[in-house]
């Protein structure tokens, strides 16, 4: 369209016009009819209700924000790609690259590689939009079988960016995104280089790889979001690297709490292995509830100084999966009915395993070092925990420097077992109530000064195995039991 033709606009709008932006200001401002991919629109902008089919094989965004400020309302408004194959869906519904203050509201996006995706700027605001059916890759591993094509790569963003998702915030700052929707893709909202964003109250259940993601993102913080059943292969407790919340490479300082994340492969999984990965540090993930997870309710994986606080996981096959985990702090957390393990700890060691409900699994907590030529696990405080209903409480082997304080133990199998590294343990302050087959299990240990369920210490030595001291000896009644 050329300037002449619009000779009834004013000069900047006929400017405007002919480098295909649209841009729509005032009360009046009428509504703008998509007709075409990489339409541009600035200022205060209202899409026309109705149903847009528009491909994008460009990528560069059907709808893209062009400056600074641009507030987009979909309201009424569906824009699709128009191919029905998620495994081959390509495009972006809404861009954004290098500007600030981009706010977007309600409207449906669909059949896109990224329902949105916006590149750097600050304080850009999405609400309301379902950007659900995204694209999805094509699965092969059934309950019989995984096929490790389906794995998911955990380390290289050259590789898991074209993965697509409902949105992508990349290299932003400061942003806010609450009520989105992004259900049977394969990711839901996904954080590279984003930090201090606001991710609040979105729906982001039943996807196949991430409901939320972060790639070196900090401080940002993820609330209230349910993201329920991201699961991805179906044999039980297969890791095909899928997880409700995924936090790797850098991703330090980030806040994750009261999220639903029941019933998928993994609920948080945070994961820095090296020499690829780099480890996060300092995050707190706080009243998540991971029940009935295939593989793990919570895993740290080359990890450091991350807090696992007042977090539930049911029914998961292992409640906490720690590898390799520094400086962690694991207080107040319940786990019932775990298949395998309450807490299942190889390597690793200064971290805090305290308060913590652990009822009804194979073994209570167990802590191993099962990999020839690394340390051994060390450094444990594993204290006042109750332990029931479980086969074995407390297992350490290959730990050593670690102290046992204030648990309690009762109708368990064996209350307390470690070998010979252990030692050393601090064993102190315990109370064992009941157990079937042995209170203690150790080849060498001093275990003074805890509380028991008998009428005397030689009773009490006759339910353990080893060379145990038990004296002082004390009656569970002196610790009100």
């Amino acid at each position: 369209m050329s300037p002449r033709r619009l000779g009834g606009l004013p000069g900047a709008l006929a400017a405007l016009l002919c480098a295909g932006i649209v841009r729509a200001e005032g009360a009046a401002a009428p509504c703008v009819r998509l007709t075409r991919a990489g339409t541009q629109v600035q200022g205060d902008v209202r899409i026309c209700p109705g149903r847009y089919r528009i491909a994008d094989p460009a990528e560069r965004g059907v709808l893209i924000a062009a400056a600074s400020g641009t507030r987009i309302d979909l309201s009424g408004v569906t824009i699709e790609s128009g191919d029905s194959v998620p495994a081959r869906y390509t495009g972006v519904g809404v861009a954004s690259r290098g500007v600030d203050g981009v706010t977007l509201i309600g409207g449906i996006v669909r059949g896109y590689r990224y329902g949105i995706r916006l590149e750097g700027g600050r304080n850009h605001r999405l609400s309301g939009t379902d950007v659900s059916g995204s694209r999805r890759q094509v699965l092969r591993s059934t309950e019989e079988r995984t096929d490790t094509t389906d794995r998911l790569d955990l380390a290289h963003p050259d590789v898991f960016v074209p993965y697509g998702g409902g949105v992508l915030l990349r290299g932003t700052a400061s942003v806010s995104v609450t009520g989105v929707i992004a259900h049977g893709g394969q990711n839901g909202i996904g954080l590279v280089d984003a930090n201090d964003s606001y991710l609040a109250d979105n729906d982001l259940t039943d996807n196949t790889g991430w409901a939320l993601h972060l790639f070196r993102s900090s401080h940002n913080t993820i609330v209230r979001n349910r993201a329920a059943r991201t699961r991805r292969c179906p044999a039980p407790e297969a890791d095909c690297g899928a997880a409700a919340i995924l936090i790797r490479e850098g991703s330090d300082s980030n806040t994750i709490a009261e999220n639903d994340l029941t019933g998928s492969s993994i609920g948080v999984l945070l994961t820095g292995q090296p020499p690829v990965d780099r480890a996060s540090v300092g995050n707190l993930v706080y009243r998540n509830d991971a029940s009935f997870a295939g593989a793990a309710g919570f895993a740290a994986r080359g990890s450091w100084s991350v807090t696992f606080l007042e977090n539930r996981a049911d029914s998961a096959a292992t409640g906490f999966q720690l590898v390799r985990l520094s400086g962690g702090i694991v207080r107040g957390n319940t786990v019932i009915g775990a298949r395998r393990a309450a807490i299942e700890v190889a390597h690793g060691g200064d971290t805090g395993l305290e308060a913590n409900l652990l009822l009804g699994a194979p073994v209570g907590i167990d802590i191993t070092a099962p990999d020839t030529g690394m340390p051994l696990s060390r450094g444990f405080r594993i204290d006042d925990n109750l332990l029931g209903g479980v086969g074995q409480g407390i297992v350490l082997r290959g730990a050593i420097d670690s102290r046992v304080r204030g648990n309690v133990f009762d109708g368990v199998g064996d209350g307390l077992v470690v070998d010979g590294a252990g030692h050393g343990t601090e064993v102190t302050g315990n109370v064992f109530l009941r157990a079937s087959r042995w209170f203690i299990d150790a080849p060498d240990l001093t275990a003074g000064g805890n509380y028991w369920a008998t009428a005397d210490a030689p009773r009490a030595a006759a339910r353990v195995r080893g060379r145990v001291s038990l004296l002082p000896w004390k009656p569970a009644s002196a610790a009100g039991y």
